[in-house]
């Protein structure tokens, strides 16, 4: 009985040969999208999930809730609280302080700069991360120890066989020795481990760990008690009152207001940043990109399903004439579900070899680092061929069996399947449409964003600019000045400065406050050296930038100078401040909160966006600076040669110069570019989504026209007998198929509107949502189904009567 069903349908497929192709088509097309969407979905939700005792991992957030500012959260944490954890809340079984640092880091010949972890001795009780070599319980059990990645041990030694091999970290004066090789890591790990090494004890007395203002790490917990977190995030919400180290309670105030402490899961770690406005990919767009993934389905089942309706009037008098013969409506149910059953495997089959196809594009516009995993990709596939078959399968089986033998033989034409299926067909391309027109939009708004941000107006010139954090090590502290006098040298340069505020980098935040006025304003506050504004291109609102002939404009330091030291104020600044205009603010004095010294404003530039789009505008404050300081980075406009060339121009100065530590630099456009990269990349991926979803729906378009036009050969003859020109066919025809194509756009706009202010709202700086996409998008998807169903009823409306009253339908 099987092996018949088989080759009756095997036949069948085979006879219609641009009605199977159609299917699968625009199942597969459907299938390669969902099984796409799903690895990334999979990808991201799974974030550390690999991570041994994830469930039980959490860091220690900072919720800042002071009075009269927006509320925030930082998972960068100050170290004060970290020795009473432990004492305070028995419940927590380890915890650990992890502090990245990108330092300079020697082995043998190499020299190179590297991100290196700083922690406790009790890591591996927090992330029990397997190792290749070496022994857990010893390997960071005291200072002059390092546990490296295996791409680090083949980086510097060749091998993994890396064991007692020594590395000289931060030009330390001593090297520190290999004792342990981690297991390599998975690309979906949120914190990446390279170098590990126990926190030298030179740090300690850094403001990180002194200074609750100071968030440079992080701090993480492992409480294998669940029933724990409700009393320990009790007892955090205010825990900096409880143990405010160096500061007062007003200054406490002042930062957390209300806030405190909480815990962050590291399961939830990963869309953490996205949610605090700090970048990277949001839980939100996951879901989106999960629902065009069932978009795509659902549109490719919905094509199956409205071409298998409609054939089955052609396959009327086949049923009839096969009732006749003895077969039973059950036998017939199973050989049409075994058609769709086939259509789905083969389309499976063809959907994954694309999906394959597409992983390097979509790993290269995402980001992601995404591969075929056959036991996760062939269970979805039996999943959607067992759903997807029946789905498309069963309604158009039950339809095509349940034609009456002697109604069917004794009409003269075949049945169009009466209003009720000519109505379901409507609805489903309606259905296809919508689908496919959200995700247009969304393309459309999402690529205009990526546009906006790249053609951004950040308040500096990007182009030209060359930033070189290497200047930050702590070996060169007394010889910045040198180094930069050295690198003017280089030809094409036209200055060199120095600032602690460029790209990404503003770590200074203190509140500040007008001279005889109580509130104050939190403001990033920076250091910069004479050359600075023409450097970064800083747009000039009032007064003047500093001068080296101002004697108050250029200290050694600022915070030693006398009363009345020269400070530059952004726009935003001014206006926290509450001076009316930039004009307003020349002149005037203000004052770092619970500090005696005032300072002078003499300058108002434009505001600068040092950071990305989707974090808030930040009010900033450059103080005039000659002598040497930390957290800085060396500034570079160049013209006349390539960034490239510059670039290695710079690397040979800096090689003679400071040859014990090793040049990195990076020019300001590459160092934004990744603010807008991945929205464009995802843009890209909204719009193939859309093309496919697109394309799909106008599969069935041109199938469902096909039938219909073939259909009403005899009524398109009477109506041109009776004086209708071609044109006029033709708009009869395009009218009837347009109809549902108008009636999805109603449906696309509000949901994709929906999608997209949401989607928009996690930018600072964003687009207006305009009607212009969203007639753009229906435009196109109006004129793609103009021309499909044209390239179908062309032909016919323009026979002869004739000829189109001699054919049946």
């Amino acid at each position: 009985m099987f092996a018949e069903i088989f080759r009756a349908t095997w036949r069948t497929l085979t006879a219609q040969k641009r009605y199977t192709l159609l299917n699968l088509a625009g199942l597969a097309l459907g299938i390669a999208v969902f099984l796409t969407m799903a690895l990334i979905v999979r990808y991201e939700t799974s974030y550390d999930s690999s991570v041994p005792n994830v469930s039980h991992l959490y860091a220690v957030d900072e919720a800042f809730r002071p009075a009269g500012h927006a509320p925030a959260d930082s998972d960068f944490i100050s170290f004060v609280p970290f020795p009473f954890l432990k004492q305070d809340f028995p419940e927590i079984s380890s915890a650990i302080r992890v502090l990245q640092e990108t330092l300079v880091v020697r082995g043998g010949t190499i020299l190179a700069q590297e991100q290196v972890t700083m922690t406790d001795p009790e890591f591996f009780s927090v992330f029990a991360l397997p190792l290749l070599a070496g022994d857990r319980a010893t390997a960071l059990d005291g200072p002059g120890k390092v546990v490296i990645s295996a791409d680090m041990a083949r980086k510097y030694f060749g091998t993994e066989q890396a064991l007692g091999k020594r590395l000289r970290i931060d030009n330390g004066q001593t090297d520190a020795i290999v004792t342990g090789i981690l297991a390599p890591q998975p690309p979906n790990q949120t914190m990446k481990f390279d170098l590990i090494e126990v926190i030298p004890t030179n740090w300690l007395s850094r403001y990180a760990f002194t200074n609750w203002g100071s968030l440079w790490g992080t701090i993480w917990l492992r409480i294998d008690d669940p029933r724990a977190i409700p009393r320990i995030r009790a007892g955090l919400a205010h825990y900096p009152y409880t143990h405010p180290g160096n500061w007062t309670k007003a200054l406490l105030e002042e930062m957390f207001g209300t806030g405190g402490l909480d815990l962050l899961p590291l399961k939830d770690f990963h869309f953490h940043a996205a949610a605090i406005g700090e970048g990277g990919n949001s839980r939100a767009l996951i879901r989106i990109l999960g629902l065009i993934g069932l978009a795509g389905l659902a549109t490719a089942i919905i094509n199956y399903v409205n071409l298998a309706t409609a054939r089955s009037a052609l396959r009327a008098r086949e049923v009839a004439v096969r009732k006749v013969l003895g077969a039973t409506r059950q036998r017939l149910i199973a050989q049409f579900m075994s058609e769709a059953y086939l259509i789905v495997v083969i389309a499976a089959a063809l959907g994954t070899a694309l999906t394959e196809l597409a992983l390097r594009w979509v790993n290269l516009w995402g980001g992601w680092s995404l591969s075929i995993d056959w036991g996760f990709v062939l269970s979805v596939d039996a999943l959607v061929v067992l759903g997807a078959g029946t789905l498309a399968g069963f309604y158009p089986a039950l339809v095509i069996s349940g034609f009456r033998p002697a109604a069917v033989l004794a009409a003269s034409k075949t049945p169009a399947g009466g209003r009720i299926e000519s109505g379901l067909r409507s609805l489903l391309v309606v259905l296809q449409f919508s689908f496919a027109m959200t995700l247009a939009i969304c393309s459309l708004v999402m690529g205009l964003q990526a546009h906006h941000v790249r053609t951004l107006d950040r308040g500096l010139t990007q182009d030209g600019l060359i930033v070189i954090p290497a200047l930050d090590d702590s070996s060169l502290l007394s010889r910045q000045r040198d180094i930069m006098a050295r690198l003017a040298q280089v030809p094409g340069v036209r200055i060199a400065t120095r600032s602690d505020i460029y790209p990404y980098n503003a770590v200074n935040n203190e509140d500040w406050l007008r001279v005889g006025h109580s509130e104050k304003h939190s403001m990033n506050w920076g250091r910069a050296t004479e050359g600075y504004f023409n450097a970064i291109g800083a747009h000039l609102l009032a007064g003047r930038f500093f001068d080296p002939h101002h004697g108050q404009d250029y200290p050694a330091n600022p915070f030693t100078a006398g009363n009345g030291s020269s400070v530059i104020l952004t726009r935003l600044a001014a206006e926290r401040f509450g001076f009316a205009s930039p004009q307003e603010a020349i002149g005037k004095d203000i004052q770092e909160s619970g500090a005696p010294q005032t300072y002078r404003v003499v300058g108002v530039i434009g505001d600068i966006r040092i950071h990305s789009a989707s974090a808030p505008m930040k009010p900033l404050l450059f103080m005039g600076a000659s002598g040497s300081f930390p957290y800085v980075g060396g500034l570079i406009r160049y013209s006349g040669a390539s960034a490239q060339v510059e670039m290695d121009r710079l690397a040979k100065a800096w090689a003679e110069i400071a040859p014990d530590v090793a040049f990195s630099a990076q020019t300001a456009s590459s160092l934004f570019a990744d603010d807008y990269r991945q929205d464009e990349s995802h843009g890209t991926l909204f719009a193939i989504g859309s093309a496919v979803a697109i394309g799909i729906a106008c599969l069935g378009l041109y199938g469902l026209s096909a039938f219909n036009v073939s259909r009403r050969r005899q009524e398109i003859g009477i109506r041109k007998v009776l004086g209708a020109r071609t044109h006029d066919v033709l708009w009869l025809l395009l009218i009837q198929f347009l109809r549902p194509v108008a009636l999805a756009s109603l449906l696309a706009w509000p949901v994709a509107w929906g999608l997209m202010r949401v989607w928009l709202s996690s930018f600072d700086d964003r687009i207006s949502l305009t009607p212009m996409p969203f007639i753009a998008v229906t435009t196109v998807a109006l004129a793609i189904a103009v021309l499909t169903v044209i390239a179908q009823t062309r032909r016919i409306a323009t026979l002869p009567p004739a000829i189109a009253l001699h054919q049946n339908g």
